[in-house]
């Protein structure tokens, strides 16, 4: 299908190209009907075709002035569409360039992306923090300030109420991995739940509580998890004053570079060649130095601090600690389904 400015470039050819007819055809018109010289049929074109209102060439037959009648309306026809058409399509589209309101070609190109929805104080956080993971998203404001400073980021934001389905299908969230609802009313991330869930149904939906009592309601309209930041933070400043060592490593490990270490989960499928091996005898700990923080089975049943004997199996989800690049390679081995299937079985180690 060809793209919308490819569309406005041929139009406008055409009616260049169709007004460029209609003058062709009226200076020659005039030249034989009114017997004109080349220079005044040119001049008598131009004035009847811009309205000017000159009097008429003289000793102008019957068939000259049909012939200008026609000309007229053609000539207006042609011109006034060509004026919607260039002031639609130049002036209106700049506007909504300027504004943030028309779409990015390249949110439409986007598969397994995460939507941001909201970007005053925590939903900035957010999208730092996942722009800081290189995490494709896009961002949704109504507020074209807070839409222009995200977009001085770099980052794809478009300007509208995420509550409405139009600027949802806009940021693509029927081919989106995940929605994050942060919006300032309890009563609009319900909404937003609501209409997200109806149109992917597959989506994972992580939303923002402003009051403790709206946690059970968000979970009902369709949330996989809700976080209130009031209580994340005071739970951040009690662990901060009772256990300031753990404090500090949970910072450094989730928020800072400074040790570059992640908490990863990765949910293994029925091809991966750890299924069926123990924590042991896979390579997680000898060959990627990755700690096994927890395994949640497929069932639900969560395993902390699991011991070597703990057997992997088809559907377990494992919580991992460890370096980013180490995290990155054993996702690339063992956790990619088209490199599992042509890689040879990983060595094994059987203490």
């Amino acid at each position: 299908m060809a793209s919308r400015g490819g569309t406005t470039l041929r139009t406008g050819r055409v009616l260049l190209f169709l007004f460029g007819c209609v003058v062709v055809a009226g200076i020659v018109g005039f030249r034989y009907l009114a017997d004109l010289s080349w220079v005044d049929a040119l001049f008598y074109t131009f004035t009847t075709l811009t309205t000017v209102g000159f009097e008429a060439p003289p000793n102008l037959s019957a068939e000259g002035k049909l012939f200008t009648v026609l000309l007229l309306v053609m000539g207006i026809g042609i011109a006034g569409y060509a004026v919607a058409f260039f002031s639609q399509n130049v002036v209106v589209s700049g506007l909504l360039t300027a504004l943030g309101k028309r779409r990015d070609k390249r949110v439409e190109e986007m598969q397994g992306h995460w939507i941001i929805c909201g970007l005053g104080r925590v939903g900035r956080n957010v999208a730092e923090i996942v722009s800081r993971e290189e995490a494709p998203f896009v961002g949704i404001d109504r507020d074209e300030a807070l839409a222009e400073a995200a977009r001085r980021q770099g980052w794809m934001v478009l300007v509208g109420n995420a509550r409405e389905e139009e600027i949802l299908e806009a940021a693509g969230i029927a081919r989106a991995a995940g929605l994050i609802v942060a919006l300032d009313s309890d009563a609009d991330n319900v909404y937003v739940l609501l209409t997200a869930r109806s149109l992917n149904k597959n989506l994972r939906i992580i939303a923002r509580a402003q009051d403790t009592q709206s946690v059970n309601v968000l979970y009902r309209a369709g949330a996989d998890k809700v976080l209130n930041p009031l209580l994340a933070g005071a739970a951040a400043m009690a662990r901060a004053a009772l256990k300031p060592a753990v404090a500090d490593f949970l910072e450094m490990a989730s928020i800072s570079k400074q040790l570059q270490l992640e908490f990863d989960a990765v949910r293994l499928a029925s091809d991966n060649p750890l299924v069926g091996a123990s924590l042991q005898e896979s390579p997680l700990k000898s060959r990627y130095n990755l700690l096994v923080v927890a395994v949640k089975a497929h069932g639900g049943e969560v395993l902390y601090n699991p011991p070597g004997t703990t057997v992997l199996a088809s559907g377990d989800e494992l919580i991992l600690l460890g370096e980013r690049e180490k995290i990155a390679s054993f996702r690339k081995e063992l956790c990619t389904p088209v490199l599992v299937k042509e890689a040879a079985p990983l060595p094994m180690s059987r203490k």
